[in-house]
């Protein structure tokens, strides 16, 4: 199963044809057909060089402008372009409704949300809601009142390229490094071999590498051997602390859906070993992080028994016997209906951060971390990490040091290489003397935020009355200032059920400066 991404190569490089099934843009501007095909199959790079071609000598054509929009929106190659096309099918009368979502879409990567909102209530003018998307379009809105709130208080943060030693024309994704941050295992779709042949929709098979760290930047990048690889798919989910284990996910012809270990030796990674069938089940298992001790597994699957889609579950090992007991879920606390993905655990084990596409966020799947409430042993309401660290794309991977001030993830910047690169992201003015923030937004099942007799009140873990909280006259929001510690949140609003949740707040709050809570009121 290969990374579910959004495909880019820089515009130069599909006019040279680095990736392509070998048919002359000339013959292919004349073949609607064959542009079709290839965006069927999902080969965008080829549908593209053929629908711009078309988009320009028939401008007037609906499906062409859709078709291009929906390329640009659904790849890395630019985004924020599929606005001009969108909106220029719609200029042309009789476009489907449906596209007015798409349209919603697009602007959100110009950070227009609230635009993105005026296009999804024109969608509910035109009388399209039905079972099948109103699930869908509470998402939307759910993410654009997020958004909107996250944009407003972004995370201080400065993003460093790992630049040309690391990074590639092609998509590299899924950074994972030693605590100590001498060792950093990603995978990528670049091309290997003189003469190599992309897979269906354009790229090369996926590969895992590894690079060292001399003090200045990450060099020596080499692709692990074939012990690990293979001529078919094979991704990083997870590394221990130390990297003495690395974690992926095989997808070819005989597996599918299954994590495997490989543990550093003399010569590098060893021989592949599945896991265990208590971790490994019929189902889709995709990902997994391992505490310092080895004690306690997280790990991402859609087996039965979930809140839908992928979740996390959790499975510790007997003391008794040092064999791994039953899983079990986290629950709707941090599972969705939709899917959560890439469980990883921070040093200490007190904080999980994960990806998300059911908790409202930027939009796609975003990055969200939970802290760990030692008395009831539960993982408390996740928080959103964040923008610009989330943004309109898809967040799925972070991968911390030490100390919690320094990660990695997969970004596509200005100044990248080309498609996905690898980021190493620094969180500037930490100071842990300070409190951590929360800036909370009630809203309701309809997305407004205009209530009467709000009464918020926060206590510690022994009972003790903390504070009462008033919003801010200019921004209707609530600040709550929190050192470390176990607190409870209580929220009564006339009208509409009480709100409880315990919040547990770590240096990873106070790390984040504004907290974003949205928290919506039920009935």
């Amino acid at each position: 199963m290969s990374y579910s991404m959004r495909i880019n190569l820089r515009p130069f490089a599909l006019s040279l044809g680095i990736i392509s099934i070998g048919i002359s843009p000339p013959v292919l501007s004349q073949e609607p057909k064959l542009a079709l095909e290839a965006f069927e199959k999902g080969n965008y790079f080829d549908a593209l060089k053929i629908y711009e071609i078309l988009v320009e000598k028939n401008p007037e054509v609906l499906d062409y402008q859709i078709k291009t929009g929906l390329i640009y929106l659904r790849t890395n190659i630019d985004p924020p372009q599929s606005l001009e096309y969108l909106l220029a099918a719609e200029n042309l009368g009789k476009m489907p409704a449906d596209h007015l979502l798409d349209i919603a879409t697009a602007y959100t990567y110009h950070l227009q949300y609230d635009r993105a909102m005026d296009y999804v209530g024109k969608f509910e003018e035109n009388g399209k809601i039905n079972k099948k998307n109103i699930d869908y379009l509470a998402r939307l809105k759910a993410n654009f009142a997020a958004a909107q709130d996250l944009l407003l208080y972004p995370v201080a943060v400065s993003f460093e390229n790992l630049g040309p030693e690391v990074n590639s024309m092609y998509p590299d994704y899924h950074p994972f490094i030693s605590k100590d941050e001498q060792l950093l295992i990603f995978t990528s779709r670049r091309k290997i071999k003189p003469g190599a042949k992309p897979e269906f929709d354009g790229y090369f098979p996926s590969d895992i590498f590894s690079a060292a760290n001399n003090g200045i930047a990450f060099t020596n990048t080499t692709r692990l051997d074939n012990k690990v690889n293979t001529d078919f798919d094979e991704q990083c989910v997870g590394l221990t602390n130390s990297g003495d284990t690395l974690f992926f996910y095989v997808d070819n012809i005989t597996t599918f859906g299954d994590i495997y270990i490989s543990k550093l030796q003399k010569g590098g990674y060893g021989l592949p070993i599945k896991l265990e069938p208590t971790i490994n089940s019929a189902a889709v298992e995709s990902a997994c992080s391992v505490s310092q001790d080895g004690s306690i597994m997280l790990f991402s699957s859609d087996r039965p028994g979930g809140q839908g889609n992928l979740d996390i579950w959790t499975i510790r090992k007997e003391p008794s016997t040092g064999q791994w007991g039953a899983p079990q879920n986290l629950g709707a606390e941090i599972n969705t209906p939709l899917n959560e993905d890439f469980p990883t655990l921070s040093g200490d084990g007190q904080t999980l951060y994960f990806c998300s596409e059911g908790h409202p966020g930027m939009g796609g799947y975003d990055l969200f971390f939970s802290a760990f409430d030692s008395l009831s042993r539960n993982w408390t309401t996740p928080q959103n990490i964040g923008y610009p660290v989330n943004t309109p794309a898809n967040e799925k991977s972070i991968s911390w040091n030490e100390t919690g001030d320094i990660a990695y993830i997969t970004a596509f910047r200005e100044d990248g290489y080309g498609d996905l690169d690898i980021y190493r992201i620094v969180y500037e003015d930490l100071n842990t003397v300070d409190p951590a923030v929360f800036l909370i937004n009630l809203i309701t099942a309809d997305g407004g935020n205009t209530l009467e007799k709000v009464q918020i009140q926060v206590k510690n873990q022994f009972e003790e009355l903390i504070g009462q909280y008033y919003p801010n006259s200019i921004t209707d929001r609530y600040m709550i200032a929190l050192y470390p510690g176990k607190y409870f949140l209580n929220i009564d609003v006339d009208g509409y059920a009480p709100y409880n949740e315990v919040i547990v707040v770590n240096d990873s709050h106070i790390r984040q400066d504004q907290n974003v809570k949205i928290i919506k009121l039920k009935k």
